[in-house]
């Protein structure tokens, strides 16, 4: 057999399916009731695009949360390409909305093709410590390529003004190709064990020895949690494998040829 999986059939998206709807469900007692806005009140700042943006209540009060998107256009003098996103928490107190946190990242001068986007599935506001005070969840995909790759994948939770973790790999994008001769899906499957020794496993497994770390789906590492409630992180290891699961399922449900019409 070829170093790389064939994945045939439709049981691997179905099992995909059924785990990401259990890991929705794991969670779905911890999370907050958020109200969706399609315009933000004065005070409250919104660079780029809005995409989405949410209200809830927690015990400091009234929360917003705003994301946006720069998208990249047309380029620059130079031939590259910018883009950028903006997520913001804001406290609605008082005649002036207080931020308590923002996120900002970009793709300067892009020689290729320049992405950066929000995973709406990835946005989460929970409660998982049980003491009234949310954590925000959101997830992102960045690259500058110009081939159909792997794209640099963040997942980013903040609680209040002070803390913030994260992990940070790469997607499931492009990590799978139709084999017209199998007639299957080829490509390394979904790890579902990020540490070096279990990626170091899958690499020897597929002997593809050699492969740089992570593989796609996988984050970096958890060194952000070192110090946190062991709750965030199985939280944050949760949402990260269900959202790879779901890219794996979408990117190969494109990559599958359509089932061939009866000739009449």
């Amino acid at each position: 057999m070829n170093s790389v999986q064939f994945l045939r059939g439709q049981l691997r998206p179905v099992l995909m399916v059924m785990a990401l709807g259990a890991a929705h469900a794991a969670v779905a007692a911890e999370e907050m009731k958020l109200t969706p806005l399609s315009q933000v009140p004065l005070g409250i700042e919104v660079r780029g695009k809005q995409v989405a943006a949410y209200s809830w209540d927690d015990r400091q009060g009234r929360n917003l949360l705003v994301l946006a998107e720069q998208e990249a256009g047309e380029r620059d003098d130079d031939g590259t390409q910018s883009a950028s996103i903006y997520a913001a928490q804001y406290l609605l107190e008082g005649d002036r909305p207080k931020r308590l946190w923002m996120l900002h990242d970009d793709v300067q001068r892009c020689e290729f093709d320049a992405s950066l986007h929000f995973d709406n599935a990835a946005t989460r506001v929970t409660d998982l410590l049980d003491d009234g005070l949310s954590q925000v969840t959101v997830g992102y995909s960045r690259t500058c390529t110009s081939d159909i790759s792997p794209r640099e994948f963040k997942l980013i939770m903040h609680i209040g003004k002070s803390h913030k973790y994260g992990l940070r790999g790469v997607d499931r994008y492009g990590a799978s190709w139709w084999d017209e001769e199998a007639g299957a899906l080829r490509g390394m499957p979904l790890p579902t064990d990020c540490s070096v020794a279990g990626q170091q496993a899958l690499v020897s497994q597929y002997k593809e020895q050699g492969t740089e770390l992570p593989l796609p789906g996988c984050y970096n590492d958890e060194h952000d949690f070192a110090k946190a409630p062991a709750t965030l992180l199985a939280f944050m290891r949760q949402q990260w494998f269900a959202l790879m699961q779901k890219q794996d399922v979408d990117w190969g449900q494109q990559q599958s040829p359509a089932p061939a019409e009866d000739e009449p």
